[in-house]
């Protein structure tokens, strides 16, 4: 079986979905998992699921002893746009894996690999789960020298990581429209190229194979999920998929998570997430209590005409 290694860092206190994330990483029991970040008491090995103690002056020293140059990442943000260089960073950590990746904490996985199985990696050198650019909140990569190094391609990348602007370097350079443009037709001024850029370029040169596909659900799509046996399904039309990537609900105060409690099932509505383990009218209870905790938040940011309407809005929706 090809051995798997998704990376993720994350600084400050782990999120209240977090819960989530380590029950569906422990579904995943073949692919190990390595969370990185600064609140933790030390580093430790559960399961398949690695725990890195370390914080962001750790993490551009070992950066710089790797690259042999100076990395100042000037914020927790910016840790994103070195996800790229992971394969070099952490290259004696990753030895004897087949793949690696970078993830998010903020996702609900789904059974990894029915599509990430052997066949299909064999297939690809580079797999993310959009369509239009290297998806941030995960893009996985074969271990070896050329996918490792790809991130050079971007001449400029220690003066990117080095700035304050972030830039989306592990996507597309905000850039949604799909369109790639050659890492050398960035001249002064003109921002920098992306990993989507790089990626590109190396597969239509023949050099990689590559796999752009939406294979995940995350907002705006209707939410109708249910997470059974491992495994993730979209009860709208009774498709499999990867993962549910809690990128804009997590924030929403109208759709309330549910702390993580062991369960069979995990029902995802439009309302929010609900183990199937908890008492269904006591979900809808503190419900409504993080939802009023929700409109005082926003009525002390915004006058109440304004609030009134976004109410009245999602109403008619």
């Amino acid at each position: 079986m090809q051995q798997i290694c998704l990376i993720t860092c994350y600084m400050g206190p782990l999120p209240d979905y977090f819960g989530y994330y380590v029950a569906t990483c422990r579904q995943n029991s073949s692919i190990r998992f390595v969370v990185i970040n600064d609140t933790l008491a030390e580093s430790r090995v559960e399961g398949n699921i690695e725990y890195w103690r370390m914080n962001l002056a750790e993490l551009n020293a070992w950066a710089s002893s790797a690259l042999g140059t100076e990395v100042k990442l000037q914020s927790a943000w910016k840790i994103n746009e070195l996800k790229p260089l992971f394969g070099r960073l952490f290259r004696d950590k990753l030895s004897g894996f087949d793949f690696w990746g970078w993830c998010d904490l903020d996702i609900i996985w789904g059974d990894l690999r029915h599509f990430l199985n052997d066949r299909f990696l064999e297939e690809y050198d580079v797999v993310t789960s959009k369509a239009m650019w290297t998806a941030g909140h995960f893009t996985l990569l074969r271990n070896q020298a050329l996918c490792n190094d790809l991130f050079a391609r971007n001449p400029r990348i220690i003066e990117l990581l080095n700035e304050k602007t972030y830039y989306a370097f592990e996507e597309c350079s905000h850039r949604w429209d799909g369109i790639p443009r050659p890492p050398d037709a960035f001249g002064p001024g003109e921002g920098y190229p992306s990993m989507y850029d790089i990626v590109r370029q190396a597969e239509a040169s023949g050099e990689i194979r590559a796999h752009f596909k939406d294979i995940i659900r995350e907002h705006p799509q209707p939410v109708n999920y249910l997470y059974r046996d491992g495994k993730l399904f979209d009860l709208g039309n009774g498709e499999e998929f990867m993962y549910y990537h809690l990128i804009t609900v997590k924030k929403i105060w109208r759709f309330y998570i549910a702390p993580y409690t062991a369960c069979k099932q995990i029902v995802m509505t439009s309302y929010g997430i609900r183990p199937d383990s908890q008492n269904v009218a006591l979900w809808w209870v503190r419900r409504a209590f993080s939802c009023l905790k929700g409109i005082r938040a926003s009525a002390a940011k915004q006058s109440p005409s304004a609030l009134l309407k976004k109410l009245v809005k999602r109403r008619s929706d």
